[in-house]
């Protein structure tokens, strides 16, 4: 009764307007605690809680609307249950579980699964993981089990997020290589709900990124041969991981110099001092450096430091050229106007100790905190956080109340806390929210419509996927993403200077990609792509996941379109559809014919025409692509 009070007195004090010395006009509520001292029957910060829109007693639309930020999407019953716990109960639980999915893991079991069922067939023995093949599909099926079965929804949003941050891609070296794209993304959601600082070495040391930005065997620099330190990941850790290209104010707006003009982070001499940092660096499972993988669990493996390069030795060209050098690049290293050793006084066999500093002066820089915060404010919430709301997010990732930067946990939990993710009274401005991404749409359908399969294994390649969506996890174009966090897209957002990043997947070819593989995925309930496992596989069609969606037909009467529409409004676009689309998805349903048997119970064929419309037309509405 005290909440229900507390938030009735809420919705009042939203409207109220206090006059401050005769003039000024100030709202409370809504985040509006400036000069107000709460008290209430339990405690002042509940009251606190009340005013500033946390503690409303929960409801459905605020459920799905929260869900639809922190997870892939979710069914009628999932919303019903965080609705009734709380949204706060639900988040401090999943911050609480552990990894319930790792995705090498299933690679290799898969992998083996495939060897077993071959040497069954062939009755002798003569198949291993070494002479069996496995592709990049393992990964994203692998990835799309993990995803449809774990418990833990906000780790695989928040990993799927950092991966559009951290990224890395099958389009490089290691293509075709499950393990190298499994053992990544387990580094992403192992350490998605640790501290920054520990995913920045994670990645550092992993092979897949060694690969993808050129790290993995640089070596010190070589006046004899005229080599030099490969600069790429030393750019991109900065450009792309850390600090960005400008200095950054704690509320994420760009600073300027006397003149009005931007002020860049770095120059080409950090790129070259940091290049120099991360040199001696091999695979985990090489005696030298310079030697290539051993096999595609090389890629498993943390990588290797080899702070002196005797590969010459190693290659047998001793005899001839009996040179010995530095692996890692010795001396003091300077940039971002900070110095790795100093003194010079580390030898190159003690260089390791240069790539911790290193790590911990990126770590430090007061860009990060605005830089990484906008970026999973973009991710989850809305692509144009206000500078207030990236300076409440950027001052917990500097200090989370225990003095600790860099806390994951408490940044994910202000960012799906803070009043302007979850104001309850409408948006205040055309410019909030996000237009979804189409993986994204793709695994709200999945998630939402709650596919089922025998046996609760979903074999899903997600080639089909890709192809018309342009999109899956690993597999972006370049190490800028999908889409840049900057995009401007034409039109009024960027008259208004605001940004829109997933326009910039948005074309003619990708938005008919999308409904015509929605009219797949949903009309033909062909929502996945199975493909065998080894040739010659019996093919299942049972197996074969699809939405069971006879508990909807009870609602394709006439009179009872409202309830169906109301539910995958609630599913789906979090009750944010208008009544204009409402009517006219309504209209078009109703047009649409239904008959009944003498019970009164509608003919399936046309019922599930019924429901599945109503649902392709709510996907396709404006309302659910800009996720409010």
């Amino acid at each position: 009764m005290i909440a229900k009070n507390l938030s009735i007195l809420t919705v009042l004090l939203f409207f109220i307007k206090v006059s401050a010395n005769g003039q000024q006009q100030i709202s409370i509520g809504k985040g509006n605690l400036q000069k107000v001292n709460v008290s209430s029957s339990s405690t002042s910060i509940s009251g606190q809680r009340t005013l500033n829109s946390v503690g409303f007693l929960p409801n459905y639309t605020a459920a799905a609307r929260f869900l639809s930020q922190a997870t892939f999407g979710n069914t009628y019953t999932e919303i019903q249950k965080v609705a009734n716990q709380g949204i706060e109960k639900w988040l401090d639980d999943q911050l609480a579980s552990p990894n319930s999915f790792r995705i090498e893991t299933y690679v290799r079991n898969l992998h083996q699964s495939i060897v077993d069922s071959l040497n069954l067939k062939n009755g002798v023995n003569t198949y291993n993981l070494n002479n069996v093949g496995v592709g990049n599909w393992h990964f994203d099926v692998a990835w799309f089990q993990g995803c449809m079965v774990a418990p833990d929804q906000l780790r695989w949003r928040i990993a799927f997020a950092l991966s559009e941050i951290l990224v890395t891609s099958r389009i490089s070296a290691f293509d075709g290589n499950p393990y190298a794209l499994a053992s990544y993304y387990d580094v992403l959601l192992t350490n998605c709900f640790e501290n920054y600082r520990t995913i920045l070495d994670k990645i550092t040391y992993h092979p897949t990124m060694g690969t993808y930005l050129t790290f993995l065997n640089n070596h010190a620099t070589d006046l004899v041969k005229q080599t030099y330190p490969d600069e790429n990941y030393a750019r991109e850790i900065m450009q792309l991981f850390t600090i960005g290209l400008y200095q950054l104010n704690l509320d994420g707006t760009e600073k300027k110099d006397a003149q009005g003009n931007l002020i860049p982070t770095y120059n080409n001499d950090d790129i070259a001092n940091l290049a120099k940092v991360f040199t001696g660096l091999s695979w985990g499972d090489a005696t030298y450096l310079g030697a290539n993988k051993k096999n595609d669990w090389s890629y498993t493996l943390k990588m290797k430091f080899f702070g002196i390069d005797s590969s010459d030795a190693k290659k047998n060209t001793w005899k001839t050229n009996p040179r010995i050098v530095d692996g890692h690049e010795r001396g003091s290293k300077t940039f971002l106007g900070s110095t790795v050793d100093p003194t010079a006084s580390r030898t190159a066999v003690q260089g390791e100790a240069d790539i911790q500093d290193a790590l911990n002066i990126l770590f430090n820089h007061p860009n990060v905190d605005p830089f990484i915060s906008r970026q999973l404010i973009q991710r989850l919430i809305t692509s144009n956080p206000s500078p207030a709301y990236i300076q409440r997010v950027a001052s917990v990732f500097n200090n989370n109340g225990s003095g600790v930067r860099g806390d994951l946990k408490a940044v994910i939990k202000a960012i799906l806390l803070d009043p302007e993710a979850r104001n309850c009274c409408g948006d205040e401005t055309d410019s909030f929210g996000k237009l979804r991404e189409p993986f994204v749409r793709y695994m709200n359908l999945m998630k939402g419509l709650n596919l089922t399969t025998s046996g609760g294994v979903f074999r899903n390649a997600m080639d089909r996927v890709y192809q018309q969506t342009e999109q899956r996890p690993l597999n972006s174009p370049s190490v800028f993403n999908f889409y840049s966090p900057y995009y401007l897209p034409n039109g009024p957002l960027k008259a208004a200077g605001k940004v829109g990043p997933e326009f910039q997947l948005l074309s003619a070819q990708n938005l008919t990609g999308y409904f015509n593989a929605l009219n797949e995925w949903l009309i033909d309930d062909d929502p996945v792509e199975y493909y065998g496992l080894f040739s010659g596989e019996t093919y299942k069609p049972e197996q074969n996941p699809g939405f069971n969606l006879l508990t909807d037909y009870v609602l394709t009467r006439n009179d009872r379109i409202p309830e169906l529409l109301d539910k995958y409004n609630l599913i789906l676009a979090n009750g944010k559809l208008s009544d204009e689309t409402l009517n006219t998805i309504s209209q078009a349903i109703l047009a649409m014919p239904i008959s009944f048997d003498a019970n009164g119970v509608p003919d399936s064929t046309e019922a599930s025409r019924r429901v599945r419309l109503a649902i392709y037309l709510i996907m396709t509405s404006p309302d659910y692509l800009i996720n409010r």
